[in-house]
Order: C-alpha cells, then sequence, then structure tokens
C-alpha cells in the first residue's frame, strides 16, 4: 500500500436519552465503551469518561427538552461526540475561564477544555447546535 495504512470506516452510533439525572451514567457506558476500542491510556479514558458525564449533566440541567440526542463516532484517528444543544444554552459554551472560587457555577465548560483538546459549538442555519467534543488518537509508537 506504498506505506500508507488503510483507514476503516467510522463506526457511527446515535443515541437518545431522557433529560434526566439517571441517564448521565447510561451515556457515559455508551461513550466510554466506544472509547475502549482505541487506543487510549487509562488516563486518558478517565478524561473521556469526566468530560462526558459533565457534559451531559450541563445538558441535563439546562434541557428544555425531554430527550438529549447525539452522535458518538469512531474512526482511527479519533473519538468524536455530539449532542445536541438547544440554542439559548449554546452561547454560553465559548467559556475558557473558571469562575471565582465563591461563584455558584460556571466550571462545567472550562473543565471540558482541559479534558479534550477539541470543545466546538456548531451552529446549523435552521437554527439549531450541536456541542461537539473530539479526542484524537495519539501517536505514540510502542
Amino acid at each position: 500500500m506504498n506505506g500508507m495504512q488503510a483507514q476503516s470506516t467510522p463506526r457511527r452510533i446515535a443515541f437518545s436519552f431522557p433529560a434526566t439525572p439517571a441517564s448521565i451514567s447510561d451515556v457515559r457506558h455508551l461513550i466510554v465503551s466506544e472509547a475502549r476500542t482505541l487506543p487510549f491510556t487509562p488516563q486518558e479514558i478517565e478524561d473521556i469518561e469526566l468530560a462526558i458525564s459533565e457534559a451531559f449533566t450541563n445538558l441535563v440541567q439546562h434541557a428544555q427538552g425531554y430527550r438529549i440526542r447525539g452522535v458518538c463516532e469512531v474512526s482511527d484517528r479519533q473519538l468524536e461526540i455530539r449532542f445536541e444543544v438547544d440554542p439559548a444554552l449554546a452561547m454560553h459554551l465559548h467559556r475558557k475561564a473558571l469562575p471565582s472560587a465563591t461563584a455558584y457555577s460556571g466550571r462545567g465548560i472550562p473543565l471540558l477544555h482541559l479534558l479534550i483538546p477539541t470543545i466546538e459549538i456548531c451552529r446549523h442555519e435552521n437554527g439549531s447546535a450541536e456541542l461537539r467534543l473530539v479526542k484524537p488518537v495519539s501517536n505514540r509508537t510502542v
């Protein structure tokens, strides 16, 4: 193959969970089980687990609907998770700085930026928005 490796087709898992605290562990288990199919270190798996818990908790807290929908896509190069986001919540997801120590909330999004290299809000022409988290597989040599 002229020194190039063939890439497999990404695996795409669509999900929909009730917007309740009880669903947090369900979505976390689904995504972490997919992450474990990639060569992430145990520390990277823990970071993914914490990031998914934090993101979904925020979505549950601010959910305007009965379900939270998303997609988990696994490829040779990365794990990508996209959550549908209420457009009103999307405008708050750009924060990277931590609030003051006495602030009641506001630490979730800055935490996500520490755990996952790519955190984006994708706004669509129809008014909807997605929270996109991408964790690339490191290019480690064994």
